[in-house]
């Protein structure tokens, strides 16, 4: 055996182990997911509200950073024009809600199912595990922008289906390599 069949075999072997140790990850917390559904949309809720006071934070002290660099240059318009704009980033950032979550995962749904498809194709070993789980990203990810409110047990179902495709991937693996 030579050295770039040695390289491909341990790279082989460290995906599958990556992809086993992610798929049982993925399916324990789908199962729980599953049985408390109010506590996802209540972590969603929560994590999304951190999420915007952690940006506004920033919008904050990058806005006083901006401004007090152009008064302390004598540009007085300048840096109550970042005051201004400064204002209008932290008042954009909490106009939006925590609906606009469920589109971001739906869009990356379904950009990561046209991924996975396209690497079905181009990848022999697991295609159809690979085809598979791209086709169900994009369902997934259409059925949140047509019924955003049945996210946390999507989310919870679809875990487990990922998880579940990722054991027999990382299994499949594991046999190459």
């Amino acid at each position: 055996m030579n050295q770039s069949q040695d390289v491909v075999k341990t790279a082989l072997g460290m995906s599958a182990k990556y992809f086993i140790v992610t798929a049982i990850g993925a399916i324990i917390v789908g199962l729980i997911m599953l049985f408390y559904p109010g506590g996802t949309m209540k972590l969603i809720d929560a994590a999304f509200i951190i999420f915007q006071a952690l940006i506004t934070i920033f919008v904050i002290m990058f806005t006083i950073a901006a401004a007090m660099n152009s008064f302390n240059h004598g540009a007085k318009v300048s840096g109550v024009l970042s005051l201004i704009i400064g204002a209008l980033a932290v008042i954009l950032v909490w106009a939006f809600s925590v609906n606009v979550v469920y589109f971001i995962v739906a869009a990356f749904l379904i950009l990561s199912g046209a991924a996975e498809i396209f690497a079905g194709v181009r990848i022999a070993a697991a295609r159809y595990f690979l085809i598979l789980l791209g086709v169900v990203n994009i369902l997934v990810g259409v059925i949140i922008i047509r019924n955003p409110v049945v996210l946390p047990l999507l989310i919870a179902w679809y875990l487990l289906f990922w998880g579940i495709s990722r054991l027999f991937l990382g299994l499949e693996l594991k046999k190459i390599s």
